[in-house]
């Protein structure tokens, strides 16, 4: 199979695994659960696969590997397991990281994807409910209020974290094999 018919399935595959997931938030009615970032990262990926775009895929892989995190930790402590879930978090952290080994992890990328989270974790503050907590935007997760009693450190927390996960990230990237890349198409 040619590399472009590749990119055309798994591109899709991706786009239809938000779109799956996506209904299913729908159908439960909560709508602000399509803005999380990892679920938007495997859109992301889906779409910069189909129009050959290393640079945008990159930043959809670094926040599905954030957004996995945070699911993991969401699903020890009890968190409801759905089924499609595994669609956004898993195939379209695969479809990225294969891409990711064909075309290189563009250097600078941790960088866009940390710009993009802050970005969306304002955005989620201003267009989602309060009581969905997409993103982190309004409170301190109940397990870790304990460790964070003030908004704003758990923000610069996490706005840290997401720095040195990404940059992290990026540099695991081409040691394992992806090539450096250039900057945004």
């Amino acid at each position: 199979m040619s590399d472009a018919r590749k990119r055309l399935l798994l591109g899709c595959a991706a786009i239809v695994f938000y779109m799956a997931h996506a209904a299913t938030w729908l159908q439960r009615g909560v709508p602000g659960s399509l803005l999380w970032a990892c679920h938007l990262g495997c859109l992301m990926v889906g779409f910069a696969v189909l129009a050959d775009i290393p640079f945008l895929s990159a930043v959809g892989v670094h926040w599905l590997i954030l957004g996995n995190i945070m699911w993991l930790l969401y699903l020890a402590g009890g968190g409801e397991f759905i089924c499609t879930s595994q669609l956004t978090h898993l195939g379209g952290l695969l479809i990225g990281l294969w891409y990711a080994r064909r075309t290189g992890f563009p250097h600078g990328s941790w960088l866009a994807a940390l710009a993009g989270i802050a970005g969306l974790h304002l955005l989620s503050g201003y267009v989602t409910p309060p009581a969905e907590n997409i993103n982190l935007a309004f409170r301190v997760h109940e397990s870790w209020v304990g460790i964070f009693p003030v908004f704003l450190f758990y923000r610069l927390f996490l706005l840290a974290a997401s720095a040195a996960l990404f940059f992290s990230v990026e540099r695991a990237a081409r040691r394992w094999g992806c090539k450096q890349g250039g900057p945004a198409k």
